[in-house]
């Protein structure tokens, strides 16, 4: 017994990201289905930091964050140990762009479109959805958002032919979030949907 309670916390991989496959919408989110929109993002200062780099960019999508000053508007708000990106009124991100039939995240389409590295300027939060990780006991599970299939990014894998695992598409991000220690568990869960490194 005394052995189980100074058993070290496992990273269990939940059996929904090889159950379901991920869909990415190159053009944006249908307008409606957005994870930018009811969600607490918190950020690291140095991904504020990133953030500040393609402000320019950023605020000629969306004038609203441009200030009267000629600065930006704060939408960062000091929530200790880290920040968090203060939504608007609706609970939509002000990085939130809207185009008739689309949603798109503005950091990513300024990295997109001006040819730099994703994870460099986009915070941690918003390249990992839709993957969280939830205590569960002591262990630490790694799974979907509760929302990711209503909001239509993953669906069971049987309904989209084609498309990669959550697992595969979002290897390198669960690789971010847990370390190296999920790597054995990441190549065998992969191996046993047919997906070789």
């Amino acid at each position: 017994m005394a052995n189980a309670s100074k058993r070290k916390a496992r990273l269990i991989l939940d059996p929904s990201l090889t159950d379901y496959a991920y869909r990415c919408w190159p053009n944006g989110c249908p307008r409606g289905s957005t994870c930018c929109t009811g969600l607490t993002i918190e950020l690291s200062r140095r991904e504020i930091r990133a953030v500040d780099t393609v402000m320019d960019e950023v605020a000629e999508l969306i004038p609203a964050l441009r200030a009267e000053d000629g600065g930006y508007e704060n939408v960062f708000v000091d929530d200790p140990p880290e920040m968090i990106i203060e939504a608007h009124e609706d609970g939509t991100c002000p990085f939130l762009r809207r185009t008739a039939k689309h949603s798109l995240c503005s950091i990513h389409t300024v990295a997109i479109e001006t040819g730099r590295d994703v994870p460099s300027i986009k915070p941690g939060a918003c390249r990992h959805w839709p993957v969280m990780l939830e205590q569960d006991g002591r262990d630490v599970r790694v799974r979907l958002q509760p929302t990711a299939e209503k909001i239509g990014c993953v669906a069971p894998v049987g309904d989209l032919p084609g498309h990669p695992t959550v697992l595969e598409a979002y290897r390198d991000e669960i690789e971010e979030m847990c370390g190296d220690e999920v790597l054995p568990q990441l190549k065998r869960r992969l191996r046993a949907v047919g997906v070789e490194d």
